[in-house]
């Protein structure tokens, strides 16, 4: 009789290894989505599938745009603070912009828009010709 042998046992895993982000990696990723670099683009740079970076660096692209500029901009006030001019000159017109973009928003706002009803009703009494309405009586006794 003969006996069948199983099979040995590999130690080694098979497939790919599971990525695993890095430091460095997640800073990449915060400076390119800085810079507006897509996300396939941060993808290729790092060499992974752009599922893969989604999944890794969920984050890191959601708030990496605020982070690098909330970085930038203290390092705007520390220079500001030694006197730096230039920088001093930036955080101002900064400062303006910000509050330009405010007063504008806050002038631009608009009446709400109407209903279906409420258009139903105005296109009603714009209706003229034939199909208007017509007149009321007009009262000859005036019971005033």
């Amino acid at each position: 009789m003969t006996e069948k042998r199983k099979p040995a046992k590999s130690s080694r895993p098979r497939g790919r290894p599971p990525y695993k982000p890095t430091i460095e990696a997640r800073q990449t990723v915060e400076e390119m989505k800085f810079c507006g670099e897509s996300d396939n683009t941060i993808a290729r740079a790092l060499g992974i599938d752009p599922d893969t970076l989604r999944k890794h660096f969920p984050d890191e692209l959601a708030d990496g745009h605020a982070q690098r500029r909330k970085e930038v901009i203290g390092l705007l006030f520390s220079s500001a603070r030694s006197g730096n001019v230039s920088a001093q000159k930036k955080l101002e017109e900064m400062g303006r912009a910000a509050g330009a973009a405010e007063a504008v928003s806050r002038r631009e706002t608009k009446a709400p828009k109407p209903g279906k009803k409420e258009e139903q009703q105005r296109a009603a009494e714009r209706v003229g010709g034939r199909l208007a309405a017509p007149a009321p009586p007009k009262l000859i006794v005036d019971n005033q």
